[in-house]
């Protein structure tokens, strides 16, 4: 089963927590067997015998099995709980991790809430499903196998009775097993949708304040909802009647025992002990047949999951190579196109080469192209342009730009983010070894003084950025991309939240540092301008092109 061979691969990380809970669940299954068997043996006892030294000794090995069977359905489950949130864990932080190389593009319309609370739902379902059944379908099977063989021991007749019972569980099994699967699939995304939904009416919730549109905002979820809830109550509708045709099973198997079982007690062809063995070993047979036929509607509830995950899975990771290099003289493009749609190209034979020691002001009015050209520089648009982009003599196809942007590129977007955690770490983060001296030599030239906040240096920056000003969420990732020394340096509008001293100390920064990296600012700030070794318009070049 391919869910089975999918997930197998997680949960056997910790096989030594997955061996102790398989030798507990068959121990306490063989108990559960044996109970039924004893207790029915005891009441023949106390039919015929008068010896209470019998009774005694029953009842000390009753109380044992008890006592044995808390014990381990303690330990079978604190087990459960740990190795499904791990192996889920694991999972999840797998598919986020191929998202997260996945081409750029294919976020384009895709909603950051849906797709996590997606991946995070379909992880614990095939998990999930994989503990609760890897163990339940040998040992229900064995069970079903078992039981029988001991019933056809005490009485044949009962026992053949009630095998139509099997054709009769295939048989409802087939019916329910594609609507259900179809249903499924559309309740999870419409619940997808609609957490999304949720998800985005708390992040706008600034936007909602300033236009007053909480009518606006109340519908959209409230749409939201009405349809995942109609898909939610059509699922409801099929699951019950499902589950109503596994207890008509129940009902029927029970009437055959209690039939034919009283009548074989009355005729003298078995015991009150044995009726109550077989009535006890019948009622496990159908709990197990129950358990086979609940498990198709699980099944197929985990197979919507594990279809999920696999589109996700199965889609191809962007073009990111394996040559690793150590520093970056130059940057060339030649013969550069690039366009989100067939129809019109942003930029198209764009030729330019960037040398380090020089700062370059990319200027151009909106739509012209800017960031894409530094999306195409960094790597990000490796699958999507045509031309050639080398760095030194190496195509940037065939370089680890992961490697390469985490260690030698420093990028400080129009607006920056900050991480929900303390200023340091805030200074300080994706970056292994840093100088302490050098950070505060940088802070400040940036006249960014950690003392003016509350706690210093260990001030929390809270998830929003509410606690500190635009001008110092910039500054905090300037300072950061300048404590990195990259050796290509991109900075997207640093001007945009400064005030005039800020942006002066900001370019005395810039020059003072410019030797040793390609700096290239994206400004229509004249004081950046003239600071620029280059200047490139991509407004002449858009026009040159036409």
């Amino acid at each position: 089963m391919k869910i089975i061979k999918f997930t197998m691969t997680y949960v056997l990380k910790y096989k030594i927590y997955l061996l102790i809970f398989i030798l507990l669940n068959f121990v306490s299954r063989a108990l559960a067997i044996f109970f039924p068997y004893l207790t029915g043996n005891y009441i023949d006892i106390l039919i015929t015998a008068n010896d209470f030294q019998i009774v005694t000794k029953i009842t000390l090995i009753i109380i044992t099995i008890g006592i044995f069977n808390m014990v381990s359905s303690f330990a079978q489950r604190y087990l459960n709980v740990k190795i499904q949130t791990k192996a889920m864990i694991d999972l999840n932080f797998d598919v986020l991790n191929h998202l997260l190389k996945m081409p750029i593009r294919y976020f384009e319309n895709k909603n950051s809430g849906y797709l996590n609370h997606r991946i995070n739902n379909d992880s614990s379902v095939v998990v999930n499903f994989l503990l609760d059944n890897l163990l339940n379908i040998v040992s229900n099977a064995l069970t079903i196998i078992i039981l029988f063989y001991i019933s056809f021991t005490i009485n044949v007749k009962m026992t053949l009775i009630l095998i139509p019972v099997f054709p009769l569980y295939l048989f409802l099994y087939y019916i329910f097993r594609k609507p259900l699967y179809r249903r499924n699939y559309d309740l999870k995304e419409k619940q997808n949708i609609f957490f999304s939904k949720m998800n985005q009416h708390l992040q706008n919730v600034n936007i909602v304040k300033i236009n007053a549109t909480f009518t606006e905002a109340h519908e959209v979820i409230s749409n939201s909802f009405k349809s995942m809830f109609k898909s939610l109550l059509s699922h409801t509708k099929l699951s019950l009647l499902f589950t109503n045709s596994n207890s008509f099973t129940m009902l029927v198997a029970n009437g055959l025992i209690f039939f034919f079982g009283g009548r074989e007690v009355i005729r003298g062809n078995m015991s009150v002990g044995e009726f109550t063995i077989i009535k006890s070993y019948f009622s496990m047979i159908m709990g197990s047949i129950s358990y086979f036929l609940n498990f198709g509607e699980s099944y197929q509830k985990a197979l919507v999951s594990y279809d999920r995950l696999k589109q996700i899975l199965d889609e191809s990771k962007e073009i990111n190579g394996n040559k690793k290099i150590f520093n970056i003289s130059n940057i060339k493009l030649e013969n550069v196109a690039f366009s989100y749609n067939k129809s019109e190209k942003i930029i198209s034979n764009f030729n330019q080469k960037f040398k380090k020691g020089k700062v370059y002001c990319v200027i151009g009015s909106n739509g012209t192209g800017k960031s894409t050209l530094i999306k195409l520089l960094l790597g990000i648009y490796n699958d999507y342009y045509d031309g050639k982009i080398h760095y030194d003599t190496n195509e940037i196809k065939n370089l680890d730009m992961y490697y390469i942007r985490k260690n030698f590129v420093g990028v400080c977007m129009q607006e920056p983010k900050t991480i929900n955690s303390k200023l340091i770490e805030n200074f300080t983060y994706g970056l292994e070894q840093y100088n302490f001296d050098n950070l505060s030599l940088i802070l400040n030239k940036l006249k960014l003084d950690p003392a003016k906040f509350d706690n210093g240096l260990e001030t929390i920056i809270d998830e929003a950025s509410n606690n500190i000003s635009g001008g110092e969420k910039l500054k905090i990732n300037l300072a950061r991309n300048f404590l990195k020394s990259p050796e290509l340096l991109v900075l997207d509008e640093p001007s945009s939240a400064l005030d005039v001293e800020s942006v002066d100390k900001l370019k005395d920064l810039i020059v003072e540092t410019k030797l040793s990296r390609i700096t290239i600012i994206i400004s229509h700030d004249h004081d950046f301008i003239n600071i620029a070794d280059e200047v490139i318009d991509l407004n002449k070049h858009k026009r040159n092109d036409i």
